[in-house]
């Protein structure tokens, strides 16, 4: 048993780290090099950087709410494994955010080419921070959410949010951002009722 737990998360860490460097490769440096073209002022630099990290949130929510729990779908397949796996000694192996590598390129292509395409029609100089804030993002949540799964340590801030997101696979009609409930606040979906109890993550997706 300790060695399929053992091997689950080396699975899982290979998994990390690939799409860590996807993120860096498909954002961040596609970003700077734009920068370097467009001469991005440092103002526009914490602009796009800001407004990257909130578009990431909102992603993380509408994707995680709509997408990743909308029953019988190809999206929810995994999702519904890496809900059923929590305690399970493999469970390293589907704590991963994205998907695969290509399938997080393709949305960052996508995304990106969208961006790209606004930026240069009304010159707004947005894209290089954005971009990078994108990465970020990932980077930082899936870094973590395999702390919180694996019972790693957290900084003393974030410590809150393991609390906060393994409520949400007690019940888990709630609670879609991982550690910054930005769109769980503004769109209601914070707190837990009190008379929701545990539910079965399984049925509940």
């Amino acid at each position: 048993m300790a060695q399929v737990e053992v091997s689950a998360r080396d699975v899982g860490l290979e998994k990390k780290r690939n799409n860590a460097l996807v993120a860096l490769a498909s954002g961040a440096l596609p970003g700077i090099i734009l920068a370097a073209f467009w001469k991005t002022t440092l103002f526009h630099w914490g602009l796009g950087l800001s407004i990257g990290v909130l578009w990431a949130n909102a992603f993380e929510y509408f994707y995680h709410r709509f997408l990743l729990h909308r029953p019988k779908s190809a999206f929810s397949r995994g999702h519904l494994q890496h809900h059923a796996m929590v305690g399970d000694p493999r469970e390293g192996e589907h704590v991963t955010l994205g998907r695969s590598p290509l399938y997080l390129s393709l949305l960052f292509a996508s995304n990106g080419l969208f961006l790209v395409l606004m930026d240069l029609l009304f010159k707004l100089g947005l894209t290089p921070g954005i971009m990078c804030g994108w990465s970020l993002y990932l980077i930082v949540a899936e870094e973590i959410h395999w702390r919180i799964h694996m019972d790693e340590a957290l900084p003393f801030p974030l410590e809150s949010a393991r609390r906060y997101h393994m409520s949400h696979h007690d019940v888990p009609t709630a609670r879609y951002n991982v550690f910054l409930p930005i769109f769980d606040l503004l769109l209601g979906h914070y707190r837990i009722a009190e008379n929701s109890g545990s539910t079965s993550p399984i049925r509940s997706l």
